[in-house]
């Protein structure tokens, strides 16, 4: 471990106390909230400066790439295997507010058609016309709605397959099982449980309950290999293959 690049945050304790342990170690002295593989650690997620790190990494990757250059196509590939990627690692472990939502469609229409903040264009194609499929015609674009929910959603198969792991014993310890499964925990669980749990029961918004109602386990031969099918909203089809213990 460097010390030198490391931060120590205390939770519950004295300044007087974390200051001389951080001296000893010889690290600095960190304060909640703080960064951590560039997901904020100890803030409020429904709150939108939570997730603004994230609307600020893709302008400046916007700003980056001259758009008007770009045909249609380029600007969706550079979409596609670019700046939807961008918010994935966030999306996985946060509900996003409809705030952010919001301002990350704001950026990718803009950038599809060539415009950008302070110059906007007239938009020939509606928004949910690009998000369809394109086996049905669209141009295959994820909605970061239906994208956040899905990301979530795994955390759903993990609470079926990976009870032996750390953070599910943890989860256990925290707000104990009924009836083999882990207990919502009522009003003092944090905000991402209640949220997976609420993907898991289909209790939250519309379209929640998808993984309870769309999502099936198939075995094949016995073996461990185990699929997914489902989909968000009935908008968003996948198919995961998944190596898990059956």
């Amino acid at each position: 471990m460097n010390f030198h690049i490391s931060l120590y945050v205390g939770v519950n304790v004295s300044d007087s106390w974390l200051n001389e342990a951080a001296s000893m170690l010889g690290c600095k002295v960190g304060k909640v909230p703080f960064f951590y593989l560039g997901l904020p650690i100890g803030g409020d997620p429904r709150r939108l400066l939570f997730l603004e790190p994230v609307v600020d990494r893709v302008k400046k990757r916007l700003a980056g790439w001259s758009r008007k250059f770009l045909s249609f196509g380029g600007r969706l590939v550079l979409f596609n295997s670019v700046m939807s990627s961008l918010p994935v690692y966030a999306f996985s472990f946060f509900r996003a507010p409809s705030g952010i939502i919001s301002a990350l469609e704001s950026l990718f229409i803009n950038f599809f058609l060539g415009g950008s903040e302070d110059h906007r264009k007239i938009s020939w194609v509606g928004w949910n016309n690009i998000c369809v499929g394109k086996n049905n015609g669209g141009s295959g674009v994820r909605r970061m709605r239906e994208l956040n929910v899905s990301l979530l959603g795994k955390w759903c198969w993990r609470l079926l397959v990976d009870k032996g792991s750390m953070w599910y014993r943890v989860l256990v310890a925290r707000y104990g099982e009924e009836d083999g499964r882990l207990a919502v925990g009522g009003r003092s669980a944090s905000s991402w449980w209640k949220k997976v749990a609420s993907i898991r029961d289909g209790l939250g918004e519309v379209g929640e309950g998808w993984f309870k109602d769309n999502v099936e386990r198939k075995v094949g031969d016995g073996g461990r290999h185990v699929v997914l099918v489902g989909s968000v909203g009935g908008k968003c089809a996948f198919v995961c293959s998944i190596w898990a213990p059956v």
